[in-house]
């Protein structure tokens, strides 16, 4: 079976991550389709628009990643380890795109029959590219499906008052849409903050979607179709909110 792994940016981490927990299952020659970085939106309205009243924190962030880029550069570098060098290791390919939604992409996509595309850091992905693979598309969605599509769903359900969850969902043309293969919630501790839970709950997704991907050679995986009035979709929230909503975690 044809495995292909969707990333935004041709070094991302994430898809790194995810593709090692593709192989811990004993599945290799996974094939990569990036984007080529193409750095952050620059007009005031894009940053915005991305954003929202999160852009000073994102703004800082930025700056701050920029000056460890700037000392990192004269430090000593090793190859090993980038995503490039992690897919051709286990047999794959990487194939650097303009963009994910473009013609290129979509004949790469063909062109290595794929039968299942597992989404890893994209924009959204359009329909011309969502039909192509045989057995679908995997998305991992750090929220409960289908109560919490959208933005900052784990801050929305801790201010809620719900348990928050990991869903693996096929994609469709919708937003968190499709159907759910596998949802479970993630752990909260003591003494948790939203970075520790977001950082705990990718690792998570990471091996579940190995795991749906490993039970994909089984046969057809199950499939929980979402009605559009079973859920809400959230958008950002906003920094205050978040840190009302971070009062409900276990101190």
């Amino acid at each position: 079976m044809n495995i292909t792994i969707l990333c935004g940016y041709s070094n991302s981490s994430y898809a790194r991550d995810v593709l090692r927990a593709i192989n811990e299952r004993g599945l290799g020659r996974i094939n990569v389709v990036a984007a080529v970085n193409s750095g952050p939106p620059r007009t005031v309205k894009s940053l915005w628009a991305k954003y929202g009243w999160t852009l000073p924190w994102a703004m800082l962030r930025s700056a701050a990643s920029r000056l460890v880029s700037g000392v990192t550069a004269f430090l000593p570098h090793d190859p090993k380890g980038s995503l490039e060098e992690e897919v051709r290791a286990q047999g794959g390919r990487l194939i650097l795109v303009q963009d994910l939604n473009g013609e290129a992409c979509r004949w790469a996509v063909e062109a290595m029959q794929v039968d299942l595309m597992i989404l890893a850091g994209t924009p959204i992905i359009r329909a011309p590219i969502l039909k192509v693979p045989k057995l679908g598309t995997l998305n991992a969605h750090q929220g409960a499906l289908p109560a919490y599509r959208g933005m900052n769903v784990i801050e929305w359900a801790i201010l809620e008052g719900a348990s928050p969850a990991v869903s693996i969902h096929f994609v469709d043309p919708g937003v968190d849409t499709g159907d759910i293969v596998i949802a479970e919630k993630i752990p909260i501790v003591e003494g948790d903050t939203f970075a520790s839970i977001r950082f705990r709950a990718g690792r998570q997704q990471c091996e579940m979607l190995a795991r749906a991907a490993r039970q994909a050679l089984s046969g057809p995986l199950t499939r929980r179709p979402q009605r559009a009035e079973e859920g809400r979709q959230f958008y950002s929230m906003h920094p205050r909110l978040k840190a009302i909503a971070e009062i409900h975690l276990p101190a």
